[in-house]
């Protein structure tokens, strides 16, 4: 059974890889995607726990939306800033899936944190660039994954 978990932590890169890879290009992440990673982590939950991860895994999954999009709202109400787009908020709510509820939370956490980071060195005039928020949030649904599927990690 441990197997499977390098096999969840594979599929989640393969599946996550376009979705970052295609902003870079200059396309737009197809929604069939954002669905096709939601998809895989609902039945990846199913397979390592039955019917009640399923549905942690779904919770998750609408939570992570819920609560994102409540964050993001009340911030663009309140200072104007434009701090995560549609498609980076599918993207954490299909990433949620993957991660369970306790791994949403870091997920978020780790998500959120760094971006306020960088928008704060980009206000000070640290930093040119506007960061790549999709990368940002890729790279922390796989560092939780990865902590929960690796031993010793």
């Amino acid at each position: 059974m441990a197997a499977l978990g390098y096999f969840d932590l594979a599929l989640l890169i393969l599946v996550l890889v376009p979705v970052v890879v295609l902003p870079w290009e200059g396309h737009r992440t197809p929604d069939w995607l954002y669905l096709l990673l939601a998809g895989s982590g609902l039945a990846a939950a199913l397979l390592r726990g039955g019917p009640a991860a399923l549905a942690w895994s779904c919770a998750a999954g609408l939570g992570c939306l819920l609560l994102t999009s409540a964050m993001v709202t009340a911030l663009r109400m309140q200072t104007r800033l434009r701090i995560l787009t549609g498609g980076q908020l599918k993207l954490m709510a299909a990433g949620a899936t993957w991660v369970g509820m306790t791994g949403t939370l870091v997920m978020m956490s780790v998500a959120v944190l760094t971006l306020f980071l960088l928008a704060a060195f980009q206000q000070a005039g640290a930093v040119r660039r506007r960061p790549d928020a999709s990368a940002i949030v890729a790279v922390a649904i796989v560092s939780v994954a990865m902590q929960q599927h690796l031993p010793g990690m």
